[in-house]
């Protein structure tokens, strides 16, 4: 974050306190020379408060204002959603957060427990549903929502970089508009929240770490919150995916250091550390009581994963270049923005003349970022997808934050210092972009192109069904050099002005633009989804053994879909039919009779049902 000497003000009174020329510190200013009795200071005191109060009100409710259509425009977008369809991912957080509503547990589609912090916001929205159908339209105004609180938590951001309240107010609602704040929350998935977590987590710990021009004692209160804030921030964030392991570290890590250099009252440090401590014990004992619930599903090994990849060299190629490849995704889908971001946070972590504050949070925000994109890099699997090499989706949770301190440098630098951080964010886009294309260009041309897993990248290269690694590149450096020249050419404030227009209006459009390409035909509903069970013959109560050898798009989505039912995944010819079990769904066998999907099958089940065309055999007992 830019120098900055001045008071950081509490979370709340950062958003609506005014300016005011000088600090009241007693009654006693009021009224100097005598001109004013007691009466005269009091009376004078209330119509001072009065302005104060009604600025507060007003940019409270101007901020509430643009929350909201920020909110009605991702439920404009999600209008016609009726199902998941990102599997295994969005019917994993589904299923667990009906198990947290108090349903029955089912299969999990993804085949391990998957963390509940997320399913644990969106449980309430399963509790009150009736329907899948239903069920799933209320997660999505859920994760509007909850995706829309980027906005207040942009503008503090803002405020604390000394932007105006009008400025801060413009961006914060671009940044709540930008495609990786907006995509992945069309889907029940985790990123609907965590960019919001990261952000306020960055907040508390500035505010952590600055020397409020308070009282002694003000002072150490008001830090002690931000460091609660910090821990929980950290903690459930923890909670809700794997990467959340990386910012609990970074924490740790920050309040050893803060303590030995004395950034920190120890009262403060203690609060932070004993919210970590609870924050992480509470992310455990959840972990632990979804795994109690699922006792067939085995917890998910993603840590061993990422280990396994960090210990094996030979692997260290290909590593490097999926880090590049996330890094360069993140900056290309702020269309350079997020690497002037970065790059002011680089210089600011070095700089001896900027506050402890500035400097750690900048440094913490650059490691956070490498250190995700190091775990994400050896803990994703070789299954040849074109977009492992280029990952978008675990660094889009740094987005907002980056964008954040991107935009600020437009309004804060001069003219040469301006020119001088865009050309080292245009050398971090060239560095990566080139890593990338060296490091995995024979995968780049070869691997499955997945269209949901490059959303960005293909709307900036124009093109639904091929990567392009150079056009999308030179597409996302002219915006960003229109950006950098509109403020270069026409000043800091019309120049401004006009890029964050710019951006606003682009963020609009490619926000629906990827909606109509990508996440609208992932969300048509299909068969497999929406008429199995009818076509199936089930009905509220059938308890469904499913064979492993049916579709994997059916095994991921019946879990939720059959709403009220449990299901198990199975393979009928080494496994026996749970006790409970009522129905069972096995493949048809081509040209054979419909007794012949279950060779050994127990007595007192008879064939119910046969779907030749989509060839399936329903079995009842």
């Amino acid at each position: 974050m830019p120098d900055s000497t001045t008071e950081v003000p509490e979370l709340v009174q950062s958003i609506t306190r005014p300016r005011t020329p000088a600090r009241i510190e007693s009654f006693g200013e009021l009224g100097r020379g005598g001109r004013l009795g007691s009466l005269g200071k009091l009376r004078n005191l209330g119509r001072s408060d009065r302005p104060v109060a009604r600025q507060r009100f007003f940019w409270a409710a101007v901020i509430l204002a643009v929350y909201l259509v920020e909110v009605a425009f991702r439920l404009y977008l999600v209008r016609g959603e009726v199902a998941p369809s990102v599997g295994p991912d969005e019917e994993a957080y589904l299923v667990v957060a009906r198990v947290l509503a108090g349903g029955s547990v089912t299969a999990s589609p993804a085949g391990v427990v998957v963390p509940g912090g997320y399913p644990l916001l969106i449980a309430p929205a399963l509790a009150i549903a009736g329907n899948p159908v239903t069920a799933y339209r209320l997660v999505l105004v859920t994760n509007a929502l909850l995706s829309a609180l980027i906005v207040p938590l942009a503008f503090v951001a803002l405020r604390r970089m000394r932007i105006g309240r009008r400025s801060s107010l413009a961006v914060a609602g671009t940044v709540g508009l930008l495609p990786p704040v907006v995509f992945y929350s069309q889907f029940a998935m985790t990123e609907s929240v965590l960019p919001s977590v990261v952000l306020a987590w960055l907040l508390c710990l500035h505010g952590l770490l600055t020397d409020h021009q308070k009282r002694q004692d003000d002072r150490t209160q008001l830090r002690a919150r931000y460091g609660v804030g910090f821990g929980l921030a950290a903690g459930y964030a923890m909670s809700v995916h794997d990467r959340g392991v990386v910012l609990v570290v970074v924490s740790i890590g920050v309040l050893l250091v803060a303590l030995v250099r004395r950034w920190v009252p120890s009262r403060a440090a203690l609060a932070a550390g004993v919210a970590l401590a609870v924050a992480v014990l509470g992310a455990e004992l959840l972990a632990a009581y979804l795994q109690q619930r699922f006792s067939d599903t085995p917890p998910a090994t993603v840590g061993q994963f990422a280990l396994n990849g960090l210990l094996n060299t030979s692997l260290l190629g290909r590593s490097t270049g999926r880090v590049l490849g996330q890094i360069w995704y993140l900056i290309t889908s702020t269309w350079g923005i997020g690497a002037l971001g970065a790059a002011l946070c680089a210089a600011v972590a070095v700089r001896r003349r900027a506050t402890p504050a500035d400097r750690v949070v900048s440094a913490v925000l650059l490691i956070t970022v490498v250190l995700v994109a190091g775990a994400a890099a050896t803990a994703l699997p070789e299954d040849h997808r074109l977009d492992d090499n280029v990952y978008a989706r675990y660094l889009s949770v740094f987005a907002p934050a980056l964008f954040v301190v991107g935009v600020a440098a437009l309004y804060r630098l001069r003219r040469t210092a301006l020119l001088r951080y865009a050309a080292g964010a245009l050398a971090l886009i060239g560095v990566c972009g080139g890593g990338v294309f060296l490091l995995a260009g024979t995968r780049l041309r070869h691997d499955l192109f997945v269209l949901w897993g490059l959303p960005d990248s293909s709307f900036l290269a124009g093109d639904y069904q091929t990567f392009h690694l150079v056009r999308t590149t030179l597409a996302a450096v002219a915006v960003f050099a229109v950006c950098v020249a509109a403020t270069a050419l026409l000043g800091r404030r019309r120049g401004v002005r006009s890029a964050v227009v710019l951006l606003a209006g682009f963020a609009v459009a490619a926000t629906t633009v990827i909606t109509v390409e990508i996440s609208e035909p992932q969300q048509v509903p299909r068969w497999l989804s929406m008429g199995f069970t009818r076509a199936a013959g089930l009905h509220s109560g059938d308890r469904v053994a499913m064979s492993y050898s049916l579709p994997w798009v059916l095994k991921c989505e019946q879990p939720f879909e059959l709403y009220q039912e449990r299901m198990w995944i199975l393979d009928f010819r080494r496994a026996p039919v749970p006790p409970t079990a009522d129905v069972a769904v096995l493949p048809a066998r081509r040209g054979a009779p419909a007794t012949s999907s279950w060779p050994h099958v127990p007595h007192g089940w008879h064939v119910a049902k046969v779907d030749r065309g989509e060839g399936f055999v329903v079995w009842r007992r």
